[in-house]
């Protein structure tokens, strides 16, 4: 008897423990922020020009993904110098813009290709002589061409593979927009460890990318498709750094169509589901298409804005003018002020599993980001007038107008272009990472420092995992405001200037154990300054 139950005592632990194994992985800090492509030129000067103009208008990047065709063939890893005559001083360059490359690839090895400068790779004949392809190594046309699929269950391919990845695998390269190859070679195919269907077969491939990237570059991601209307589901969510669907069409079809996908990608458990802005192909985005787009992938885990459906017209927001060029630079500048809180978020997604999105309605294509923010879509013109329910506990503050709603309340309002759903829950407390004035939280003071955003509520505390730098490394911070005593704690495992910012609240008399502190009578807003690893300030 006590045998069994030190079996089945074992036996749970195990279990544990590979539900904990299956658990998504902790997106790096800067893979969160705004992310920007072409593929209309598809050339450095393309790449470089694309950069440019978003940084010259303090619209800030983050990352650029270098799309196809960047190679010579696909997949043979050799910049087409007649496309990209300088990679190492374009990398260079754009490293010290602050921004990241990101390489596009798919997992075959073509004999002929569609609009690359050399049909056939380099290493066809190699990989058709060792076997490394699934289907006995047969070529099969796909979308890029005609080619072998490696197969990723045989770990002599995966090694070949990776050391083709390390001929631009260099400083400045952050990971790999890993593209669909897969689908193209049969609902069942062929590998080393017999058949299988392709739905199976897929993880193999984005599993081996995503383990080698993090093994060359700890801060290093994947973005593959989570689920997609394409096939289904594609990466694993244990090894899938940041989801993109994929391909849609710029007008509100494609909106609607990329929010069902997204939800159900984080109903399937995936963390960190981005938002593709303007669609890919097929119908460009209208001004107004092109704004709520915007303003629902800001309420994601990430902004990624290109396409070939208008990559340097209706994809920039100045083509549009400068209402909607200032709309999106907001839209940018919320979501990059947020990643402390969206980090967080994901980190706990690590530890216990779900998503950053949560209480995803597909019916009123609304979601709450993380347990305190909840938007809902606009979808289609209509006058900007839209309807839904707020979440069905806890009490709502309206983000632009401050008024309070219960839960469950139904809303149905007109939005300018400007505006769109976005609800504070009372009690929350959001870190932040503030750099300016634009989104009308804080200004340029509070650049460098942890802000955390107030909404009181009696007693509230919470435990966040804020970032140590761009990556994944974090340090533990609990901050508790109780509003009856007027009694701000924190505590943290890193010594830091933080910043806290508590919102509906009367004038103080004085703030003892802040740094400095100041009100403002206007918005009826209490901000502390202060340092150190832990401390209580009192509000009288």
């Amino acid at each position: 008897m006590k045998k069994n139950i030190i079996i089945n005592i074992l036996g749970l632990f195990c279990l544990l423990l590979t539900v904990k194994a299956q658990n998504p992985p902790i997106t790096p800090a800067w893979a969160f922020k705004h992310i920007v492509w072409e593929d209309s030129l598809n050339t450095e000067t393309g790449v470089q020009t694309l950069v440019d103009s978003y940084l010259s208008r303090d619209i800030p990047v983050e990352a650029v993904i270098v799309d196809s065709p960047w190679s010579t063939a696909y997949n043979d890893f050799n910049w087409d110098l007649s496309r990209y005559p300088n990679p190492e001083g374009m990398i260079t360059s754009l490293k010290q813009k602050g921004v990241k490359v990101i390489l596009w690839l798919t997992g075959v090895v073509n004999q002929k290709g569609k609009d690359t400068s050399l049909q056939q790779c380099e290493a066809y004949d190699y990989v058709l002589e060792n076997q490394f392809g699934i289907n006995y190594s047969e070529p099969h046309e796909w979308w890029k061409g005609y080619g072998i699929h490696i197969d990723f269950t045989n770990p002599k391919a995966v090694d070949w593979w990776n050391t083709q990845l390390d001929k631009v695998f260099v400083d400045g390269i952050y990971g790999w927009k890993v593209d669909q190859g897969e689908f193209w070679f049969g609902d069942k195919v062929q590998t080393s460890i017999g058949e299988m269907s392709n739905s199976d077969f897929r993880p193999y491939y984005y599993d081996a990318m995503y383990d080698y990237t993090i093994r060359k570059n700890p801060q290093g991601i994947i973005i593959a498709r989570p689920y997609s209307h394409q096939g289904g589901y594609s990466a694993s969510v244990h090894k899938l750094s940041l989801g993109w669907c994929g391909d849609f069409s710029g007008n509100w079809d494609g909106l609607k169509l990329q929010i069902d996908n997204i939800y159900r990608s984080a109903l399937r458990g995936y963390a960190s589901p981005a938002c593709e802005v303007a669609g890919f192909f097929q119908k460009r985005a209208t001004k107004e298409e092109f704004i709520r787009y915007a303003q629902f992938g800001c309420m994601t885990a990430g902004m990624i804005n290109g396409g070939e459906n208008g990559a340097f017209t209706n994809h920039l927001p100045w083509f549009h003018g400068t209402e909607v060029e200032d709309i999106y630079r907001f839209c940018v500048v919320l979501h990059d002020a947020l990643v402390p809180y969206l980090f967080s978020t994901v980190v706990e997604t690590h530890l216990h599993g779900g998503s950053l999105l949560k209480n995803v309605s597909l019916e009123e294509e609304s979601h709450q980001l993380g347990n305190f923010i909840f938007t809902k879509a606009i979808t289609s013109l209509s006058n900007h007038e839209v309807m839904f329910h707020l979440p069905s506990n806890g009490i709502w503050y309206d983000f632009w107008t401050g008024e309070a709603f219960t839960a469950g309340s139904k809303i149905t309002h007109r939005y300018p272009l400007h505006e769109f759903p976005l609800f504070i829950k009372k009690g929350a407390i959001i870190p932040m990472n503030i750099q300016s004035d634009i989104i009308g939280i804080g200004d340029s003071e509070l650049k460098d420092r942890y802000t955390f955003l107030v909404y009181p509520n009696g007693l509230s505390s919470q435990l966040y995992h804020l970032p140590l730098g761009d990556g994944t490394e974090y340090f533990d911070c609990q901050v508790s405001y109780d509003e009856t005593k007027g009694e701000l704690k924190f505590s943290s495992d890193s010594s830091q200037p933080f910043a806290f910012i508590i919102r509906n609240v009367s004038r103080p008399e004085s703030v003892e154990g802040a740094d400095a502190w100041k009100y403002d009578s206007h918005k009826k807003e209490l901000l502390i300054m202060v340092s150190g690893l832990s401390k209580t300030i009192y509000v009288r």
